[in-house]
């Protein structure tokens, strides 16, 4: 069993000291994403392109998030890197598929679905098996956004998480044919965990100026779930349907199909996106962070399962969220070895419930 739980990384102040607290305290994790992304620079480019290139991206980001640029540049201060360089991190676009072979598998359930009443979010994280030794857990309050709680490859992007306003955020990786430059969808993410409501954190997965989208899976305290499937030039908001919804990395809205760069490629994405249905209507009314626990830890379809174990990607990490009590559940490693480890958030006086 891996129990050796991934480090946590505190920061708290502006927008900048904030960053440099987070580059300071991750330096190794940074290096270690920067050597990864230099491994991984498509055949047909160089990374002197790249940073070109992203630069690109750096001007609608910095149009619409001031403040996140400002946080990465704080982060490349405190980690002695070049910024430009950094920046390239955040620009999944800059690739043709992403350079660390992203996955996972998301699940949802709230009211009748659950033993208890509440709102669960569960989720795989899919990556290359080098990343799960740069993983780092941020608990973050910036400006005068909610504190959050997010895990993150090397310290700089975020790929799951959930703030002191209950909102939760998880997600899928979409591969879309319209891939264009703009604000890049990690830096969407960022924006979502600083939100105060729903209905923020929806705004962002709609910015206009996007590059490219995940599929944002968005709930709140109030038990509202939305899968926010997106591509750069248009989303649908799938809301949850009998207390249960389920999503892995391909598009489902019937009006989203027309996006999916390759179907060809999907079959993996199928297989864990409808066994995960099939769990939650199995255990429909038994549904408990523990439950969670061994449901994220399943290898029907092994091994591009649930709990993945192979081809270019494996489940690096999982994270459960109870989020009407900001309680979250977090195991490094693929789940049917970790040991998860839990962590709380105080709720923001103004927000709560």
């Amino acid at each position: 069993m891996s129990n050796h739980p991934i480090p946590i990384i505190e920061a708290c102040g502006t927008y900048r000291e904030v960053g440099r607290q987070i580059g300071e305290q991750c330096k190794p994790q940074i290096a270690g994403m920067m050597s990864l992304l230099h491994e991984s620079v498509p055949p047909n480019k160089t990374w002197d392109m790249l940073v070109s290139e992203s630069k690109i991206f750096q001007t609608h980001s910095r149009a619409v998030y001031p403040q996140y640029m400002d946080e990465l540049e704080g982060i490349a201060e405190g980690a002695g890197v070049s910024f430009d360089e950094l920046f390239i991190s955040m620009c999944e676009e800059l690739w043709e598929t992403p350079p660390y072979g992203k996955g996972c598998t998301d699940m949802a359930a709230r009211g009748r679905a659950t033993l208890d009443g509440t709102t669960l979010i569960a989720h795989t994280n899919d990556l290359s098996a080098k990343t799960e030794h740069d993983l780092v857990i941020l608990k973050v309050q910036a400006g005068d956004e909610p504190e959050f709680l997010g895990v993150s490859a090397g310290g700089v992007g975020i790929s799951a998480g959930y703030n002191a306003a209950r909102i939760s955020l998880t997600g899928n990786q979409l591969n879309s044919n319209d891939v264009r430059h703009g604000v890049p969808r990690l830096l969407v993410v960022r924006a979502i965990l600083g939100a105060k409501h729903l209905s923020a954190a929806m705004d962002a997965c709609l910015l206009k100026e996007r590059a490219s989208s995940y599929n944002n899976l968005l709930a709140d305290g109030t038990g509202e779930v939305y899968s926010m499937e997106g591509s750069a030039t248009d989303l649908e908001a799938i809301y949850i349907e009998k207390d249960v919804l389920a999503h892995a990395n391909h598009y489902t809205h019937p009006a989203m199909r027309r996006f999916e760069l390759d179907r060809s490629t999907i079959a993996n994405s199928l297989i864990r996106h409808n066994r995960a249905e099939y769990l939650l209507k199995e255990n429909y009314g038994k549904l408990t962070p523990d439950l969670f626990k061994q449901l994220l830890a399943d290898h029907g379809g092994y091994p591009t399962s649930i709990c993945k174990h192979g081809f270019n990607s494996v489940t690096v990490f999982s994270i459960i969220v109870q989020v009407e009590t900001l309680t979250a559940w977090i195991g490094r490693g693929q789940p049917c070895e970790t040991v998860y480890t839990e962590y709380k958030l105080e709720p923001c006086q103004a927000m709560s419930l």
